[in-house]
Formats: structure tokens, C-alpha cells, sequence
């Protein structure tokens, strides 16, 4: 440790205050040390290599706090998103009020699950926040999404973890995203890494033009003890060059369970303890031999709330012998359980596969890993893990801030071979070199990132940036030969999706996005996921817009759901296709027999031979019941060893393509587009765009279903909890409520004795008492919309006081009836939107106002305004069709304002009417608000508008930028 500042540190004083002083001292691991000496506070770019447990977040906190005080803006980038989470909790505390001014808006946090700043508000530019906490995926989205800035020069970008740029399946995007940055520029980087190899670390940083900080030195050091048959090998990371062993022991054990016992039973100091498993079913396994039996009784108490599954029902017999899992199967509410009970110290053993190496901080004295290799299924074989691996799992224990010495890690060599493998653990300067993570394989995906995200406009410049990567410096230096084919595999690749409708190739050889190539080069999809999926919905439209509800029948949502998931799980992200391989996984545990006959739909289906390959059909089916409401401990019943986790996860990933898809299909219905410039697939095709037009906010609100695992009837339910601190309706509450016929609001506002008996008979378990949350529902959905209303025009007249704009909004608001249509004239006058009034004293019976919104058609809109507790229902909402055919516009898209709100049940019931949509008074005012920032284009908002279904604030796009 070092206990004093480098020369010529230039750390600001409020610096050194708030985040360098530890109860008023000067404390620095070696790796801190150095990077001030290296100048972290001169602004100097850096990558720092040092273990784990050496304090490198501090150094990239250093870096943004200098920043933020001069007026710069910065980037955290983590690998996953509970890692982000911690971030960004961290740095509310850290950040917001010494160095932000306790602006929530100014700190934001992006992942695949949302785009939300401090307040928990949805954010309309993330890119512009001053601190935004990412994963790389989500900010290369981002990016993408917005066009690449052509100079980020006031930007300090922070990359924990970049070790992450080597990982088989994600290290092409991480790369892809610094190889733009590296293009663009910043205005300081500082890359954190406790596993790359030396070698790596010299290229990598020569690669990225920053200075490199070797710190091998660990303050808190780790003791390894290897178990062989020969006896005990052991090292020390505090003298790295010795190795002491095999020395015999007495008793020598080779078996992980007889060492956890002994050490639970002989060194209480080096608890707690994890065991890393190197698969699920070991965790359970090793668990259930060191828990023995277990007399029945009360479980834990910890898991009330949240949905019977596998996983907790086995923790909540095992967290009362202070013994707990961490596994994939776990949901991420079941692991918070599990983490919050290691940092409140109530464990002293558990059995985890490496979602419990993921970079959070916990208080873990040792570790031993019941085995070191894991089955490799290309090559039928036992493979030892790298030495990364290794070292990032086994570096989770001795962390700085929590007590004890040292951490200690045991393994085992049960043969001689393995022992050769275990001594390579002992060399701790030694880990695997990063492989090429760019291939030609994705080239065409690539390319289209970069032509959409404008930062290349010709062939030679996407070849440049490609030929440029470090994967491209590795390939040349391992496989010359195959690198000199990249420029020709770029070539072939750039010309494969100017044939495909994606880019267009002018005269002149520059290269531009279409509308649907920009949409898939900012969905993520694969392009061959795109044209998979494109090419289904044109073939089957007509049996997938049969599905929708009609004014006189509900139609088939459960035929279409299972359509659109069976066609996304069998597209080229989940199964390989050309010799190209996957992006996503399906759960092995679906493979083996049949769960659904999916003959019923077979000729509806994007794979008839769908006995070939069972996992996509069983993964729609698993998902499909998830949606209609289906228990997670019922869908980890239908198959052997198919757990919550996996079932999660498995949602997530059909989520994001579903958004993509959604987002192609948006962009493909554009009627602004002409039809040349619509992609082959189409064209070839020539579906009726009107019909598939109904299709993309179904998608969404399937999504939606999805998300939450609830039927249609009820999912209006989950809006309440965005409006409550007090109270949140449970999953299983809001099945309850629908299965017994209160799903409507309407029948939840009932005062009758029968209605009260029903919701308190749902809330049996509530506390303090069931009535107390029965009279909060009731309630709370009588004042859902209004109290709505007021929390958004809260917000926004807050961000309209800078725009000149508050009066606007105000009005807005506040206004009914005849008032609501002068305050919605004023404001759009006000924004500059073109509108003509149609209904007078001289035409009775005419929609309301003819909009006209730059480089669009026209639009009709109708205002509705309910008081009190109203809301608009279908006649409302549909009225404006026949008032806008009677008037001569009877080709022209409609547009339903409802003020505050509209009745749940109408959304879905319109989308079989391709020229309506509605939308309510609050998600219009953000859309608005937006155009006001310059944040939204008025063809954004004409194609956000004429969608058919409901026009919501989360499906807005973010700010593009030139």
C-alpha cells in the first residue's frame, strides 16, 4: 500500500475529498498508485492490468469525476447488466450530488432491459447524459441506433472488464464498438482488465493508443493449494516464483466435499466459502451431499413473494444450514436473495458455476473448485478452463474491504495427467492469448453497422476499419494467408447486401443504408435473421393477420403467438444455418421429446419439419405458456432438468428478436418508402403492406406479454406499479385477479361486498392485512390514469421550463373538453406543426384537425377527454374512421387522442383497422417534448403515429445524430 499522493497527481481538491480519502487518510493499492503516477488525473489514457481485488474501478472513477468537473461527459461500460446495476448504484451515491449537482437526469442507465436515468424515468438521448452506465452491447446499440458522433472528443470512456473482447460469443460486438470509438476519438480512456495475458496487454494497448500500467502486485494476496495423489503443491500470488509441493498430508484429501467439511469445521476463517462447479447439476449434487438430511419443517422465509420454483424451494431448505446455490437456474430475484445473504454474512458455504465470478463484489474468504475442466461437445473430451477463467473466478475471494488477510483457493488432481494441467494454474503470469473474435463469417452484419451507423459511406472504408481491428492484427500475425482473402470476403459480403435491398451502391461508389437495412443494422439481428424472418411473415401473412381480434370475434392470439415465436426461435440466431453458427443458445433440456404437436399449425409454420429439430418448438411452446400465465414451477416440470433460470433467460432472448423484428417490420410498412427501395425479400414477395402493417405493435404488445407472463386482459394491471411505492401486484396476484373475472377496470373499482371478499381472498398474504392492499387496488386503479397524468406532467413541464415551452405543456394538462383542443392548438403552433381545425359550426360531424408533419401524408385527429376516473372505450376510439370517410378521407390515418387515457381492452381490438391508432395524452406530450429538444423528427413522430394499435413513449426512437 502506499500512503501518499504521486508528484504532479492533479486530482482536483473535491476529487481527493469525496472519493480519495479513506476515513480521512490516503490509502493506495499499487495499481492506484500507478495510475496517478501515469497520469489518470492528467487525463492520460491508460489500460490498466492488475488483479482482481486491487481497487481498478476507483482509477476509472477518478477519471470521470476529474472530467465531469471540467465539463466532459462519460461512459461506464460493464459485461452484464447486474454488474451494470451495481454501477449504477454505486455511483448514485458516489456521483450524483458532489460531482452532478443531484440532477437524476444527468445519470443514466442502458441495458437490454431498459433505458432509464436516476429517477427511474424513462431517457430520450442516453448519449447525451453526462454519466451513462452500459453494457457494450446495449451502448454499441446505441450508437448504432443514433449514428456514430463524429467526434466524441469530451467523452471519457471507462471499459471495465475488456478482457471481455476475447469471449467467444460476444467478443466480435465488444470490438466492433472500440474499433468505432477508436475512430471517433475520446477525450480519455481507461481500460480495466485482471486477466490478460502481457502480450495481449502490449498489443491491446498499442492497438487502442493508450498507455499501458502492469500491476501484478495483489495487496490482499491469494494462497493456492493444489490436491494431488503425490501430496499438496501450493503458491503464493505474494511470491508468484515459488512453488512449495507435493508435500505429504495427513489426511490427503482429494475429494471436494470431505475439504469443505474440514475446512468449515477447522478454519472458520476462511469462510465464507464458495465451491465452483463446472456444471448446474454439480451445484445440486455437491449441496445435497454436504446438507445430508433435512427434517422437515419450516423453509426460509426469504422467497415469500415471488413464484414457487426448483431452485427455491432447494434454498429454502438449504439457507437454514447457512449453505446456498448460484446457478443459471436461479431467476435474478432468487440470486439477489442468495448475494444479499452473503454481504449480510448469513452463509458460510456456496455451490455456484461462474454467474457468481461476474465481477460484483462479495465477501468470500476461499474457494475450491470441485473440478477444472468442463465436457466440450465439438470435441467429446474434458477440457481443462483457461488460465483467464482461472484466475477471474478464483480472484472473487480476499477482496480489498472485507476482513481476513488472504484468500485461499483449493483444487484438485486426482491423476497424473491432470496434475500437468493444474501446475499451468500456479504460473500466474501466464493466460491465453485473446483470439480473433471478427470473422468473415459476420462481415455482412458488420458492414451494416457501420454504413447505417454512418461511419463509413464507401467500400474502401469499411474494408479500412475492418482491416484495421485487432482481430484483423491477430489474423495476420497467426494466419497470413487467410487474412490476405478478408478484403475480398468484405467485398463479397458489401455486395451480398446491396443485392438484398439492404445498402444501396450509387454511381459514384458510395455506400448508404435503406430504411429497412438502417432498421436491421440497428436491431442486432443477423441479416439472415432478418431475411428469414421478413421472408415468413410476407409468405404467412395471411394466416398471421387472420389471428388478430376483430370487431366480431377475438381471433387467435394463441395461434399467433406460438407462429411468431416457433419462427423466431428457428431463425439463423438460435439455429445454424449456411455453416454459419449461432448467436443465441436454446436450453439443451428441450432436445430430447416432443411437448406440443405443432401439426395443428403446420401449415402456418416457418419449419413444417419441425420433428427434425425439437428445441425451437418446444422453446415456443415453454414461452408460449409463460405468456398465457403458466406457473415457472409448472414449465420446469415439462421437461427433465429444465430450471427457472434457464426458462428466463430463454425469455429474454426471444424478446430482443421480437424487438428487432418489430422494428424491421415498422421501417418495412413505411408507405413514405417507395417500393424500389424495399429489400428483395419483399419485393419478391410483394406482400400487402397494409395488412402487415397490423403486425409490428401486436409484436410488442406480445412482448410485453411475454416480459411479464400475463394474458392480454391483465397485463394493464403492471402499469399500477409504475405509479406505487407502497404497493406492487405480484405476478401470481394479478393471475388471481383475472382468473376469477376481475380484470377489467371497471370490475376492480366495484365497491360490492363480492368484489371485496375477491380481492382480499388474492391478497391473503399481504401485510399488514389483506383489506389494506384489497383498498389500495381498488383505489389505485380509480386514480390509475389520473395520478398518471400528474406524475408525467410533473416531468414534463420540469423539462419544457428550458425550452420556453412550460405554459404549452401546462395547459395542456390541465385543460378538458373544449379547453383541451385550444391548449392542443396552442402547443402545436407552438412546435410548429401545420394543422387545419375541420370541425366548425360549418361542418358538424368532422373529425377534429388535419395535421400535416414535414415529408409525410396528412393525418386525422380526434381529441377525447374523459373526467374523473373515465376512460376512452372503443366506440370512442373508433369513432373518427367512419367521421373521416364521411368528410373525403377515407384513405387518410387516424389518430385518437385520449385524454388521460384510454380502457385497456381497446388496444389490441383496433389493430385489425390499418389507418387507426391511439394514443394517450401523457406518451403524446413526451413525443412532443421531444420534438421540442430537437431529440424527434416530425417524420418520426408521422411513422411513431400512424402505426396501427397504441402509440406508446417506450416504442419512441432515440435521438439520431448527422
Amino acid at each position: 500500500m502506499k500512503y501518499e499522493f504521486p508528484d504532479n497527481h492533479c486530482l482536483t481538491q473535491n476529487v481527493i475529498t469525496k472519493l480519495s480519502l479513506f476515513d480521512g487518510e490516503v490509502s493506495f493499492t499499487d495499481a492506484q498508485f500507478g495510475a496517478l503516477d501515469c497520469g489518470v488525473g492528467r487525463g492520460e489514457s491508460l489500460l490498466v492490468v492488475s488483479p482482481t481485488s486491487t481497487g481498478k474501478t476507483l482509477i476509472g472513477l477518478w477519471g470521470i469525476a476529474q472530467n465531469l468537473e471540467r465539463g466532459a461527459n462519460a461512459v461506464y461500460l460493464v459485461t452484464h447488466r447486474a454488474l451494470a446495476q451495481q454501477k449504477m448504484s454505486d455511483f448514485r451515491s458516489q456521483l450524483l450530488n458532489d460531482f452532478l449537482n443531484g440532477d437524476h437526469s444527468s445519470l443514466v442507465l442502458a441495458t437490454g432491459d431498459s433505458v432509464k436515468d436516476a429517477a427511474g424515468e424513462n431517457c430520450a438521448d442516453p448519449l447525451g447524459a453526462r454519466v451513462l452506465v452500459a453494457t457494450y452491447e446495449k451502448y454499441l446499440a446505441l450508437l448504432s441506433a443514433s449514428g456514430i458522433p463524429s467526434d466524441m472528443r469530451n467523452t471519457v470512456v471507462v471499459c471495465d472488464e475488456i478482457q471481455i473482447i476475447a469471449d467467444e460469443s460476444r467478443g466480435q460486438s465488444v470490438e466492433v464498438l472500440l474499433s468505432l470509438l477508436r475512430r471517433v476519438g475520446w477525450l480519455q480512456f481507461i481500460g480495466l482488465s485482471a486477466v490478460l495475458d502481457t502480450k495481449d496487454a502490449r498489443e491491446l494497448s498499442d492497438w487502442l493508443g493508450v498507455k499501458l500500467l502492469l500491476s501484478p502486485a495483489r495487496e490482499k494476496h491469494i494462497e493456492y493449494s493444489c490436491h494431488t495423489p503425490s501430496g499438496l503443491i501450493t503458491a503464493n500470488t505474494g511470491q508468484p516464483d515459488l512453488l512449495i509441493g507435493p508435500i505429504q498430508q495427513t489426511p490427503n484429501i482429494l475429494d471436494a466435499i470431505a475439504l469443505v467439511k474440514h475446512v468449515v469445521k477447522h478454519e472458520p476463517g476462511s469462510l465464507p466459502l464458495i465451491v465452483f462447479c463446472m456444471t448446474v447439476k454439480d451445484t445440486y449434487t455437491l449441496a445435497e451431499l454436504l446438507l445430508g438430511p433435512i427434517a422437515p419443517g419450516q423453509g426460509s422465509l426469504d422467497f415469500d413473494g415471488l413464484p414457487a420454483t426448483f431452485a427455491n424451494e432447494f434454498l429454502s431448505r438449504s439457507m437454514g444450514k447457512r449453505i446456498a446455490i448460484h446457478n443459471a437456474d436461479l431467476t435474478d430475484d432468487e440470486r439477489g436473495v442468495v448475494e444479499a445473504k452473503l454481504l449480510s454474512k448469513d452463509l458460510d458455504v456456496v455451490f455456484a458455476t461462474t454467474t457468481l465470478a461476474a465481477g460484483v463484489n462479495f465477501p468470500l474468504a476461499s474457494a475450491i473448485f470441485s473440478k477444472f475442466s468442463r465436457y466440450n461437445s465439438p470435441r467429446k473430451a474434458y477440457i481443462p478452463i483457461d488460465s483467464a477463467e482461472f484466475h477471474n473466478m478464483a480472484g472473487r475471494v480476499g477482496r480489498m474491504g472485507y476482513e481476513g488477510v488472504s484468500g485461499k483457493i483449493f483444487y484438485f488432481a486426482k491423476s497424473q495427467s491432470e496434475a500437468i494441467d493444474a501446475r499451468k494454474y500456479l504460473n500466474f503470469g501466464s493466460m491465453p492469448l485473446i483470439k480473433a473474435r471478427i470473422s468473415p463469417d459476420r462481415f455482412n452484419l458488420l458492414a451494416l453497422q457501420l454504413v447505417s451507423s454512418g461511419l463509413c459511406v464507401t467500400e474502401g472504408q469499411v474494408a479500412e476499419l475492418i482491416l484495421g481491428t485487432f482481430s484483423a492484427i491477430r489474423e495476420l500475425e497467426k494466419n497470413p494467408v487467410a487474412y490476405q482473402r478478408w478484403p475480398d470476403r468484405i467485398s463479397l459480403a458489401v455486395g451480398e447486401l446491396v443485392a438484398q435491398g439492404y445498402l444501396l451502391l450509387s454511381d459514384s461508389k458510395q455506400l448508404s443504408a435503406t430504411v429497412v437495412g438502417k432498421a436491421v443494422g440497428l436491431s442486432g439481428l443477423t441479416p439472415e435473421t432478418s431475411t428469414y424472418l421478413l421472408k415468413y411473415i410476407c409468405e404467412k401473412q395471411d394466416s398471421l393477420t387472420s389471428c388478430l381480434p376483430k370487431i366480431d370475434n377475438l381471433g387467435d392470439m394463441d395461434k399467433l403467438i406460438f407462429l411468431l415465436f416457433s419462427a423466431a426461435l428457428n431463425s439463423p440466431e438460435f439455429v445454424p444455418m449456411n455453416g454459419k453458427g449461432v448467436t443465441r443458445n436454446l436450453p439443451w433440456a428441450l432436445e430430447k421429446h416432443p411437448l406440443f404437436n405443432a401439426d395443428i399449425y403446420k401449415d402456418s409454420l416457418a419449419e413444417t419439419v419441425w420433428r427434425a429439430n425439437l428445441k425451437p418448438v418446444n422453446a415456443a411452446h415453454i414461452c408460449s405458456m409463460w405468456a398465457k400465465g403458466a406457473q415457472l414451477k409448472d414449465l420446469e416440470g415439462l421437461a427433465p432438468d429444465l430450471r427457472a433460470g434457464a426458462i428466463r433467460s430463454l425469455i429474454r432472448d426471444l424478446s430482443w428478436v421480437l424487438q428487432g423484428l418489430a422494428s424491421i417490420l415498422t421501417a418495412v410498412v413505411d408507405r413514405r418508402t417507395p417500393t424500389e427501395l424495399l429489400p428483395s425479400v419483399i419485393t419478391d414477395t410483394m406482400p400487402d403492406l397494409r395488412k402487415l402493417a397490423r403486425l409490428p405493435r401486436v409484436i410488442r404488445r406480445v412482448i410485453m406479454r411475454l416480459t411479464f407472463g400475463l394474458p392480454d386482459n391483465v397485463l394493464w394491471l403492471m402499469e399500477l406499479n409504475a405509479d406505487s411505492e407502497k404497493y406492487k401486484l405480484q405476478r401470481e396476484e394479478i393471475l388471481a385477479l383475472g382468473a376469477a373475472g376481475y380484470s377489467s377496470p371497471q370490475k376492480l373499482m366495484l365497491g360490492s361486498q363480492e368484489a371485496d371478499d375477491c380481492r382480499k381472498e388474492v391478497f391473503i398474504k399481504a401485510k399488514p392485512a389483506p383489506v389494506v392492499k384489497a383498498n389500495w387496488l381498488r383505489d389505485a386503479v380509480r386514480d390509475w390514469k389520473t395520478e398518471s397524468r400528474k406524475k408525467a406532467s410533473k416531468y414534463h413541464i420540469k423539462r419544457a421550463m428550458n425550452l420556453d415551452s412550460v405554459v404549452y405543456f401546462k395547459d395542456y394538462y390541465e385543460s378538458l373538453g373544449d379547453f383541451f383542443e385550444l391548449a392542443f392548438e396552442r402547443l402545436l403552433t407552438h412546435l410548429g406543426i401545420n394543422h387545419t381545425k375541420l370541425d366548425s359550426n360549418k361542418t358538424t360531424g368532422a373529425p377534429d384537425y388535419l395535421i400535416s408533419l414535414e415529408g409525410s401524408p396528412h393525418l386525422i385527429f380526434e381529441l377525447k377527454s374523459k373526467q374523473g376516473d373515465k376512460l376512452v372505450d372503443y366506440n370512442d376510439a373508433t369513432e373518427i374512421l367512419s367521421a373521416s370517410e364521411i368528410h373525403g378521407y377515407k384513405d387518410t390515418s387516424c389518430v385518437t387522442l385520449c385524454h388521460p387515457g384510454v380502457d385497456p381492452s381497446v388496444p389490441l381490438a383496433i389493430n385489425s383497422c390499418t389507418r387507426l391508432s391511439v394514443v394517450e395524452s401523457h406518451d403524446l406530450a413526451e413525443a412532443l417534448l421531444r420534438l421540442r429538444q430537437g431529440y424527434l423528427t416530425q417524420m418520426q413522430l408521422w411513422q411513431w403515429l400512424t402505426t396501427p394499435g397504441q402509440a406508446v413513449s417506450d416504442d419512441l426512437p432515440f435521438v439520431e445524430y448527422d
